[in-house]
C-alpha cells in the first residue's frame, strides 16, 4: 500500500495540485506564486487555502496550518480517508491503467532518488563532523601556542617564539572562517560588494582547510557545483534563484 502511495504521487505531480484543485474542488484564484481556494472548515468568504504547484502541496490556514500532499487534499476536501481518495484520482485520471514497464521505470526513479537523498545525507553529516572536528583541533592548537607565548617558554624574538606566533596567527585566521557560520561575520572577513550571497565561497574556503588537514575531501563534481553557484550569485539577475544542489 505505501509503494501504492509513492507511485500515485509521482504521477500526480504530472497532473499538478492545482489542476486537481479545479476537478475535484474549486477554482484557484492565483495570488503571486500560490493559488487559494475557500477553506473547507470555515464559511468565510475569503480564500485562506493555499495551493503551492512547485511543490504540489496545500496549506489551509483557516485550519491550524493543516497541510499535505495532493492526495491528502483531495481526501480533506472530500471528506474521506487518503486512500479512497487515492481510488477516486486513480480512477479519474486513468492512472490505473499505466503500463506495467512504465510504473517500473517510476519504481526505478524512486529508489534512485532515495538513494541519491540517502547519499546527500550523508555527505551532509561527514562534512560537519569533519568541520567540527576541526575547529575543535585548531582550538587546542591555539591554546597551546597562545601559552608558549604568554608564559615565555621561549625566548622573545627567539625563532621558536617567532614561529609560534607566526602558526597562532595561521590558526585564528582558519578558526575565523571555520566558525564564521554567521555570514554577516564572514562577509566582514572578506567584504564584497557584488556577491549576494556569501555562501558559496565561504564553503570552497572550508573545503579547502578540510582538504589540506585530510579530514574531508570534496569530489570534483560537488566543487564544480559550489563554484557554479558562487559565480552565478556574481552575474544573475533581479529575481533569478539558482539554487546549488550542495545544501551543507
Amino acid at each position: 500500500m505505501k509503494q501504492d502511495f509513492t507511485l500515485a504521487k509521482e504521477e500526480l505531480n504530472s497532473v499538478g495540485i492545482v489542476k486537481i484543485s479545479q476537478d475535484f474542488y474549486l477554482k484557484p484564484e492565483k495570488r503571486g506564486r500560490c493559488y487559494f481556494v475557500r477553506s473547507p472548515a470555515t464559511h468565510d468568504k475569503t480564500a485562506s487555502l493555499a495551493l503551492y504547484p512547485n511543490t504540489n502541496r496545500f496549506c489551509d490556514f483557516a485550519n491550524g496550518n493543516l497541510s499535505g500532499d495532493s492526495i491528502s487534499f483531495v481526501a480533506y476536501v472530500r471528506g474521506c480517508n487518503n486512500w479512497h481518495a487515492l481510488k477516486a484520482l486513480q480512477t479519474y485520471y486513468g492512472l490505473m491503467d499505466a503500463k506495467e514497464q512504465d510504473r517500473e521505470e517510476m519504481r526505478r526513479r524512486i529508489e534512485l532518488q532515495k538513494h541519491e537523498e540517502r547519499r546527500r545525507k550523508e555527505r551532509k553529516q561527514a562534512f560537519y563532523m569533519a568541520l567540527l572536528g576541526e575547529i575543535e583541533r585548531l582550538r587546542c592548537l591555539a591554546v597551546i601556542y597562545s601559552t608558549a607565548i604568554e608564559k615565555t617558554v621561549f625566548e622573545p624574538f627567539s625563532e621558536s617564539f617567532v614561529y609560534c606566533v607566526g602558526e597562532l596567527q595561521k590558526v585564528n585566521y582558519k578558526l575565523d572562517i571555520l566558525t564564521a557560520a554567521d555570514m554577516s561575520t564572514y562577509r566582514r572577513m572578506k567584504y564584497s560588494d557584488v556577491l549576494v550571497s556569501d555562501r558559496p565561497q565561504w564553503l570552497l574556503d572550508v573545503l579547502m582547510i578540510l582538504s589540506e588537514c585530510g579530514a574531508f575531501q570534496a569530489t570534483e563534481d560537488e566543487i564544480s557545483e559550489i563554484k557554479a553557484q558562487r559565480d552565478f550569485e556574481l552575474t544573475r539577475e533581479v529575481g533569478e534563484q539558482r539554487r546549488c544542489k550542495i545544501d551543507w
